[in-house]
């Protein structure tokens, strides 16, 4: 290979490697993650977690008898709902 050609083959290589986006890491990756979550934010006992398109959603039981579900967004890890 010429270094000519060698010089434009290491360009377009770099060219592809500098477009791609990084994936995106996750903060909650799995269910039972997802459930210690919520079980440290409210205490009581996890019923039931689901998973959704980029969150989970768990139920969970206090111990007051008080059923609560709350959504985990998998990407941040920012908890909304459980009041």
């Amino acid at each position: 290979m010429s270094a000519l050609a060698h010089n434009r083959f290491s360009h377009n290589v770099n060219t592809i490697k500098a477009n791609q986006q990084p994936k995106q890491q996750l903060r909650v990756s799995n269910s039972q993650q997802a459930a210690q979550i919520a079980k440290n934010q409210l205490g009581g006992k996890v019923l039931k977690v689901q998973k959704q398109k980029s969150s989970y959603r768990v139920k969970l039981i206090k111990a007051d008898g008080h059923i609560v579900s709350l959504t985990i967004d998998a990407i941040t890890g920012r908890i909304s709902g459980g009041n």
